[in-house]
């Protein structure tokens, strides 16, 4: 092993390892302890709220799949963060067939419109950051945690793009075999590595898909460490916002608070 090849492999297995650690406590942390715990001492939902479970969970999943909130907005910020939403949603889904054999025929079929999702990812997001700089109001309010999360999405998606154009495309059994080491057990005790060990072996140095796979890497990477300390809990925050999760029924059951039993 090369001198070039142990530090590419430290640092790949650093940045993977500590990624997911620091995703998954700071996940868990926030959710249980910020959120979860949260005391709800009042019914107060946001009216007019559904009187039935089953209404506030239509209206729920009004929200989440359809923004139905966010609608009673702008249409710009409406329309551009729906696209965004749900493209970037796509992606994700798209790379699931790096973990699952056999690839399922649907994700299958999101490879064949990649490039085009890929491309309407991109340019949703550069409307959403000219709309912070555009928009008084929004500018105002806007800070840098902001640009942050933007542009670190922006860095995976341009990454990506790159790596389907050939002079950067990587080494795809190299990439394959790099993901597959994510599912062994033993992973975390072994030093992750993306180079083919018939490359180790002739002493070649990286192409430039691979430094283009590793940024697009460090960036997926970067913005799991940077998730649970983001806006971008509100992913799971919204579930349990008592505004949005609760049965607007104060005239017909009574609430008690759970502490008054303690």
């Amino acid at each position: 092993m090369t001198g070039i090849t142990f530090i590419v492999n430290m640092y790949m297995s650093s940045i993977v390892y500590v990624g997911c650690a620091v995703f998954a406590l700071g996940f868990i942390y926030k959710v249980y302890f910020e959120y979860y715990k949260t005391p709800q001492p009042l019914v107060i939902p946001q009216t007019p709220q559904p009187v039935t479970l089953s209404g506030v969970i239509l209206r729920m999943a009004g929200d989440v799949l359809f923004f139905r909130s966010l609608s009673k907005g702008t249409t710009f910020l409406f329309i551009t963060g729906w696209i965004f939403h749900f493209t970037f949603l796509m992606m994700i889904i798209r790379h699931l067939r790096y973990f699952i054999h056999p690839v399922p025929g649907l994700i299958t079929a999101l490879g064949n419109g990649a490039m085009f999702l890929s491309v309407v990812l991109l340019v949703s997001l550069i409307l959403l950051v000219i709309r912070r700089f555009a928009e008084e109001r929004t500018a105002y309010v806007t800070v840098l945690a902001d640009y942050v999360v933007l542009f670190l999405i922006i860095g995976i998606t341009m990454t990506g793009i790159m790596m389907r154009c050939e002079p950067f495309r990587p080494d795809i059994v190299a990439v394959n075999a790099f993901v597959l080491q994510l599912m062994d057990l033993k992973a975390p005790f072994k030093m992750l590595g993306m180079h083919p060990a018939e490359l180790l072996h002739k002493g070649q140095a990286l192409s430039p898909g691979d430094v283009i796979f590793m940024c697009h890497l460090s960036f997926v990477f970067f913005l799991l460490m940077y998730f649970p300390f983001s806006k971008l809990m509100h992913a799971a925050g919204y579930f349990f916002s008592p505004t949005r999760n609760m049965v607007n029924n104060p005239r017909d059951v009574r609430h008690v608070n759970p502490w008054d039993n303690s």
